[in-house]
């Protein structure tokens, strides 16, 4: 007895604690659930009819079609499903046999030639709605040098079927609008939940474990084209730096090694991303660093809730201990998730104060009601976050502007470098 009490407590040192949750959620696909409201879940009824389809219930899929409401009865998708249903149609639910044109996006080829004055537009939160997709049009038309998206750039919620993984990007990547955008501006993209697993999830820490993680992370590389994905095959995930002029972004993946909230100090980004962002902030000699995280960074942006850095306090307070201790400035943090889009200041006792820059309903229809303690904020209609940098300035500037889908600019905030320096 002695000894086992004796390997109880060695396991305990190691990081283990008795009755943590060392695993992934468990996937609860909304492509399971028959939508019903069209105001309010437009992207799921086409899902739910393809999920059918490719699981074997094909009559049933067919008298759901049939019977769907406007406006998504008109939808060429409808149709496009039911050819696939009566056997009809000549795609074989891959890219190459898919009946519409679609347009994947690229990346610049120079980011270190772009000028010390330059734009970015970003956001999250794009669910499919037509009547919204006029969106990728509104961000278009303020010529950003890129775009980043901040996950939940497609609500797929089924992270074990493949076939409605790969639906979901060729849908999008098929609107005129958003075709017309992604040839002419650069992207760059992260995940969240909803474009790794479903709601509010977590990967846990190992690496192919469950065995889906890795094949949403192989579909997810297939239509995006960032520089680089993780640590590649042997750490795979979807963080990644560049650099445009003299900004440094460093883009996270709050999801694949994400462990349970409910743990004792759990980890959002895992031992090798957290190591990688430290170097890389330590290392960067940019004006502006830029850590974009698909959750919210401030504490009490989704009251109640562990699903933002709330849930991950100590790895949080470690990042930003990590900034004042080896005097790291500049930094501004961006995050999504939340549908609206808002402003926080993070005060720091000792350390300079970070700002954050939040905004995630690019098209979804569901909006999240706005914070009291942000410094502003915005949730009247569809919008996303323009930012722009001026490092060429005496005393370096970054604006950030909440836009509207109807290109109105609602609120503007700027913050000089020298605000962001150790004192």
């Amino acid at each position: 007895m002695k000894h086992l009490l004796v390997i109880i407590v060695l396991l305990g040192h190691a990081g283990f604690v008795a009755g943590e949750d060392r695993g992934a959620s468990e996937p609860r696909p909304y492509s399971d659930r028959k939508p019903t409201n069209v105001d309010k879940e437009y992207k799921r009824f086409h899902p739910y009819a393809l999920k059918l389809i490719v699981t074997g219930r094909v009559d049933q899929a067919i008298k759901f079609l049939n019977n769907l409401p406007e406006p998504v009865k008109s939808d060429p998708q409808t149709q496009l499903l039911l050819d696939v249903a009566h056997g009809r149609s000549s795609w074989k639910l891959d890219a190459a046999t898919w009946p519409f044109e679609r347009t994947l996006p690229h990346i610049l080829k120079n980011p270190a030639d772009v000028g010390g004055r330059f734009t970015i537009a970003f956001g999250g939160g794009a669910g499919y709605v037509p009547d919204r997709e006029r969106m990728w049009t509104t961000i278009g038309s303020f010529d950003p040098t890129a775009l980043l998206l901040l996950g939940d750039n497609v609500y797929i919620d089924d992270p074990l079927t493949p076939e409605l993984q790969r639906y979901h990007y060729y849908r999008r990547q098929s609107r005129p609008e958003w075709r017309k955008l992604a040839a002419k501006v650069p992207v760059y993209a992260i995940w969240d939940d909803h474009d790794f697993s479903t709601d509010d999830s977590w990967g846990g820490p190992e690496i192919d474990k469950p065995a889906w993680k890795r094949k949403v992370w192989e579909i997810f590389k297939d239509n995006w084209a960032n520089p680089s994905y993780g640590g590649g095959d042997e750490h795979p995930g979807v963080w990644f730096d560049f650099r445009l002029g003299d900004v440094h972004f460093v883009m996270l993946d709050c999801r694949y090694y994400r462990e349970n909230p409910r743990n004792d100090e759990p980890s959002m980004l895992g031992a090798y991303q957290l190591a990688w962002l430290k170097k890389t902030l330590a290392e960067s000699d940019a004006t502006f660093k830029v850590i974009v995280s698909s959750v919210p960074w401030a504490k009490d942006v989704k009251p109640g809730s562990k699903d933002t850095w709330d849930g991950y306090d100590a790895e949080r307070e470690a990042i930003f201990r990590h900034i004042a201790e080896r005097k790291i400035e500049g930094v501004v943090l961006l995050s999504a998730d939340r549908h609206r889009s808002d402003a926080y200041r993070i005060h720091r006792p000792g350390a300079y104060d970070l700002y954050e820059f939040s905004s995630s309903r690019l098209t979804n229809q569901h909006v999240h009601k706005l914070m009291p303690h942000a410094l502003f904020g915005y949730n009247e209609k569809p919008s996303f976050g323009l930012v722009e940098f001026d490092t060429a300035a005496a005393d370096p500037t970054v604006t950030y502007t909440i836009v509207n889908i109807d290109g109105e600019k609602i609120h503007t905030l700027t913050i000089k470098r020298s605000q962001l320096i150790n004192r």
